[in-house]
Parts: C-alpha cells; structure tokens; sequence
C-alpha cells in the first residue's frame, strides 16, 4: 500500500504559499496604505468587522484574543482598539514585518507569532478566550480540520471562535465581464496549482507557486464540529461585487459566518 506523509504535503503546499505572500508583501502594503483602513479601524472597528461579527466581540477588554492567518492585521488592530489582548498569527513573516511597524506607529500593543495555523505548537493550549479567523484564510490551507483542531485547543473551555470567511459559492467561476461560468465543480476542494507573479490582488502568470483548497459550507461547519465546539450561528452576508472578483456576482452571498463555543470537558 502506498503512504503518503499528508502533513509533509501541507508543510510543502503551505511553504510555496509562503513565499509567494512574502514575495507580495511590499506590494500588498501599498495598497493598504493607498487606502487607510488600517490607521482607522482602532477606532473604527465597524470598517473591517460585519455587525453580527461586531456582536460578539465588542466587549472583549482585557480579553486574551488570538487572529489566525492574520495577513493585513486590521482586524487584529480593530480587536486590539476594541480592548482585547491580541496574539497575531501568520505564515508571512514580511506581513508580520509590516504589521508590527504599523501597531507600533498606531501604539497598539499587539504580540506577533510567525506560524502555519496548522501547526501552533508554540501557543499553549487552554490560553486564549477567543480565536478569529476568517477573510481569505482557509483558501491558501490544505487540512481545515487541522487547522480549526488547533485553534479549539488554543482556546479556553467555553471560549469563542469565530469564523469569518469569503463565500465558498464565489470561488467556482470562470473570469467574465458579463456571465457565470462554472470552472470547478463546487465540490473540488483542489488543490488548485497555479503559477503566478508577486501580484496578490489581480495575479499574473509568474515563477512563483500557489495552491488553493475551495472548501463547501459543510466542510467548514463539519471541521469546527469535529474540533470540539458548539454552534452558536451560522449566517450568510454582503452583496458587494469587487473588481478583483472577475465575474458578475451579483445576488450571490459574499461572506459567511460561524461563531461556536469550545465545549468544556474537551482535551486540551
């Protein structure tokens, strides 16, 4: 029978996707600027946060918050704003770089940690009272069960995860101006091999490697039930078509949702 070393498949997937947010970083970061939103969101943390979101992490003072795959961090800065004390957790650590030089400039005190979510060996289990993640995460990770597994250890009994991600009915399209046309199957989780340039936002054809997993709804609630949380929602959110996205999407949801609790009585 033929073995296959899975989590020697995840490092290696994970690490091109490394390089390749590394490499984009810079580039990322001008945008970022051009736009503001990160100097805002302390104070406004309604820019970077859906109000159901809002719901649940307004009273967070002198809460222990971890954001898994925290790329730009303005969630991370809004969280922070918002009182709790945040442990930023990314794979970049050229986004990391960035962000710490923009808490520092906003006098935020946040704790950064370089880490693949599957792997978070350096965070001590039972430590945190919430854990984030969401925007466009679990595109770029192989094992959505590892990856939310480790994030319910990290938590405390009855702590909150949150997840916040792009809607999985957005990602099957073929790129058009003007008609849905289906390039994948809803239920092909990939991965998704592409070659592409340093451009995050509209790639182009380049010498650096990205591999994308397009996970269902069920996959994603499955995975948060199997780590050992207890749904509290799931919703479904915005209509917003973004010139990125390629295609009409129009009257398709954007984002969607699921808050749980960590049951208590589950390994730490």
């Amino acid at each position: 029978m033929l073995s296959i070393d899975t989590k020697n498949m995840t490092n290696r997937l994970h690490e091109e996707n490394r390089k390749r947010w590394d490499a984009g970083s810079a580039q990322w970061a001008r945008g970022a600027d051009s736009r503001g939103l990160w100097r805002r969101c302390p104070a406004e943390p309604e820019l970077v946060l859906s109000p159901r979101e809002l719901a649940y992490l307004t009273d967070i003072r002198g809460k222990h918050v971890a954001v898994l795959g925290s790329g730009d961090n303005q969630v991370v800065f809004a969280l922070a704003g918002l009182g709790g004390a945040v442990t930023s957790v990314d794979i970049s650590q050229h986004q990391l770089d960035v962000a710490a030089r923009r808490a520092q400039e906003l006098d935020l005190a946040v704790s950064f940690l370089r880490a693949d979510v599957t792997d978070l060996a350096r965070l001590d289990s039972s430590t945190f009272d919430i854990v984030y993640t969401g925007g466009h995460v679990a595109v770029w990770v192989s094992d959505l069960d590892r990856y939310y597994a480790e994030a319910a250890r990290i938590l405390k009994a009855d702590g909150l995860f949150v997840v916040a991600e792009y809607h999985p009915f957005r990602r099957i399209w073929k790129e058009s101006t003007h008609q849905l046309i289906v390039a994948s199957s809803y239920f092909e989780r990939g991965p998704f091999e592409y070659d592409v340039s340093e451009e995050i936002l509209h790639p182009k054809p380049g010498a650096l490697k990205s591999y994308e997993f397009h996970w269902t709804i069920s996959d994603y609630i499955n995975a948060v039930l199997k780590a050992g949380c207890r749904l509290l929602e799931v919703d479904e959110f915005g209509k917003d078509v973004a010139d990125w996205e390629g295609a009409p999407l129009n009257g398709l949801p954007e984002h969607f949702l699921v808050v749980a609790r960590k049951e208590a009585g589950q390994p730490a």
